[in-house]
């Protein structure tokens, strides 16, 4: 009699399985507003990051453009939203830790002010004004 359950269990396993997989593979398939490339997008702002903070530290974009973080400090640094330590004012710009060469890059979609700081140097601070 339980043998009879087996292979109907199995079934729904497999489609649960399935339909997970398919959710988090269109999840991730959608543009990512932030990601790591080298690549040179057409409509882009560039920030360094150096040992001394971000240059220019304020820049001002229309809505669509890319503004690219680079680190060139020499060290592992990071941008992060403003509201230090909690960083929860702009979520989408706590990028996390980036290693020495490389960049970050996040295309602003929305009119505002968006300030963000180094998490390892709270006092290295900037601010990306974004209209329309």
């Amino acid at each position: 009699m339980k043998q009879k359950y087996v292979l109907p269990v199995i079934v729904v396993v497999l489609l649960v399985i399935g339909a997970a997989l398919w959710f988090s593979l269109s999840a991730k398939s959608k543009s990512p507003r932030s990601f790591r490339t080298n690549a040179v997008l057409p409509k882009e702002v560039i920030i360094q990051l150096d040992k001394n903070g971000f240059k220019p530290n304020v820049v001002t974009i229309k809505v669509g453009t890319a503004v690219r973080w680079e680190n060139i400090s020499g060290d592992k640094q990071t941008v992060n939203s403003d509201n230090y330590p909690t960083n929860q004012l702009h979520r989408e710009l706590n990028f996390g830790v980036f290693n020495n060469g490389s960049s970050v890059v996040y295309i602003f979609k929305t009119p505002g002010t968006y300030g963000y700081h180094n998490q390892l140097n709270h006092e290295q601070t900037g601010k990306v004004i974004v209209t329309k």
